[in-house]
């Protein structure tokens, strides 16, 4: 029973943590672009998880990767989630490159539309 309790407490945190952030969980009028925080990958990377269209239009999420480098960041990758239907949400899995060596890569979310985004970014 404690280990449950810890685990939903644990979820909370994280969905709060998501919320508060702005970082990884949201991308809505006005907010103008999310930048999540680096993450170490390599390969394939995409993002992968719920985009959930809040909003009155069916509009979607745009997606900017770049690697961190000490000259700057580098935009090695870019792709959207096609229009998502008002109110509705999709399950997607989306790449934004290829074949990227092992490093520090920022992902920024923009949109003109109000979105909750529950995702990760992964490799392969």
């Amino acid at each position: 029973m404690k280990r449950k309790i810890a685990s939903i407490a644990f979820v909370l945190v994280l969905l709060f943590s998501f919320a508060s952030s702005g970082l990884a969980a949201s991308s809505g009028p006005g907010t103008g672009n999310d930048t999540w925080a680096p993450v170490q990958v390599h390969g394939n990377i995409y993002i992968e998880g719920n985009f959930i269209n809040n909003g009155r239009s069916s509009l979607g999420v745009n997606f900017k990767l770049y690697r961190v480098t000490p000259n700057g960041d580098v935009l090695v990758g870019s792709n959207s989630t096609g229009a998502i239907v008002a109110g509705q949400y999709a399950r997607l899995k989306i790449p934004l490159a290829s074949n990227q060596p092992d490093g520090q890569y920022r992902l920024v979310l923009d949109s003109p539309g109000d979105f909750t985004v529950v995702a990760y970014l992964g490799y392969n």
